[in-house]
């Protein structure tokens, strides 16, 4: 329907993913404007060649990637040199709320958040990507140009490094921090 100029379907869409792209901005830009009208940009781009859409087999990765591309691009203007996911020394991310519903204490989810902003940048934006915005390996796999192992790689070592932050060591340790993060994340 997007395809044929339906304004609403087209709404649908951007409300649908332009928090989540936003995040994944600023994640990269490290700035609320500029990651803002990367978003705009990414759909205006989409509105402009609407025409395409049937192209297009897996949308939402199409969306990620356009983005990474238009942050990155974004950065390489602004240092005026070349520039690569490799080369970003930080990945801001949205903090981690509780639902009203949670049971996981709010000290503890603090020390979550705490412990995945000290992560190094690439495990921050793999662990982020898969857990708190829900992509597949495969998808972080080709928007990042990584090996679907490597994924896996930072998605483990982030929930090591999570656990040794709170100062759990041990099988049954590690197996209460899999069920908060599995509350949580859906780890």
């Amino acid at each position: 329907m997007i395809r044929q100029g339906n304004h609403i379907e087209f709404a649908r869409l951007v409300d649908l993913y332009s928090h989540d792209l936003f995040l994944f901005a600023k994640g990269i830009v490290a700035h609320t404007q500029l990651s803002e009208e990367i978003v705009s940009d990414v759909f205006i781009k989409i509105w402009e060649n609407r025409s395409e859409l049937l192209a297009i087999e897996y949308l939402k990765s199409y969306l990620y990637t356009a983005v990474r591309n238009q942050a990155v691009s974004a950065l390489r203007r602004r240092k005026k040199d070349t520039i690569s996911l490799e080369d970003i020394q930080d990945y801001h991310y949205e903090p981690v709320a509780a639902h009203e519903d949670s049971i996981i204490d709010q000290e503890i989810l603090e020390q979550i958040n705490r412990a995945i902003e000290y992560l190094p940048a690439k495990t921050k934006m793999v662990f982020s990507l898969a857990k708190i915005q829900g992509l597949k390996y495969k998808e972080i796999a080709q928007l990042l140009d990584i090996k679907v192992k490597t994924v896996d790689y930072h998605v483990a070592a982030a929930v090591e490094k999570i656990c040794q932050s709170m100062g759990l060591k041990g099988k049954q340790s590690k197996a209460d921090v899999q069920k908060m993060l599995l509350l949580l994340f859906g780890i």
